[in-house]
């Protein structure tokens, strides 16, 4: 009789165990209601980060008799110039190189404009975080980038703080 009872209970638990694994598998196959997120063939740059607004003008900025007109033009960064950091990170990646070591081109690049050093950085980030087997061939990697940025590029803008944005041919 003894036995008979724990082969009921050996039973029941093995049913509980396989009611919750199947309500687990049930939730994370089957579930319809849940959106799916698109899936990336490859890896894709993060878009650019839009340009802060400017800011007002300071009325005591001429106090001295300095001329601030003296400063150099604005960095402006167009897509073959972006391409070229792209490919330069890329390299960085599969020779090995640190996400730090990048970090730090990216930060210390005179050619990235201030407001778009932290997308440069979310990049690396992404590639780093990226297995090397998952990375796309580095020529179709830079030629799609530079699809997509001349896309941006050239489509209209919705305000002007967006028509402002130097990452343009």
């Amino acid at each position: 009789m003894k036995s008979f009872i724990k082969l009921l209970i050996l039973l029941l638990v093995a049913a509980a165990i396989a009611f919750g694994a199947w309500k687990i598998i049930e939730t994370t196959l089957f579930n319809d209601d849940d959106v799916e997120p698109p899936q990336q063939s490859e890896l894709r740059a993060p878009p650019p980060a839009p340009a802060p607004p400017p800011k007002p003008e300071d009325p005591y900025q001429n106090a001295q008799g300095e001329d601030s007109s003296n400063d150099s033009a604005p960095v402006t960064l167009t897509c073959d110039d972006a391409s070229k950091i792209i490919a330069d990170l890329y390299d960085m990646r599969v020779n090995g190189k640190s996400q730090d070591e990048a970090n730090e081109v990216v930060s210390n690049n005179a050619a990235i404009p201030d407001e778009r050093v932290s997308s440069f950085i979310e990049f690396v980030d992404l590639l780093w975080s990226t297995s090397p087997d998952k990375i796309a061939e580095k020529d179709r990697f830079i030629k799609d980038f530079t699809a997509n940025c001349e896309k941006l590029a050239e489509s209209p803008s919705p305000s002007p703080a967006a028509a402002a944005q130097p990452a343009t041919r």
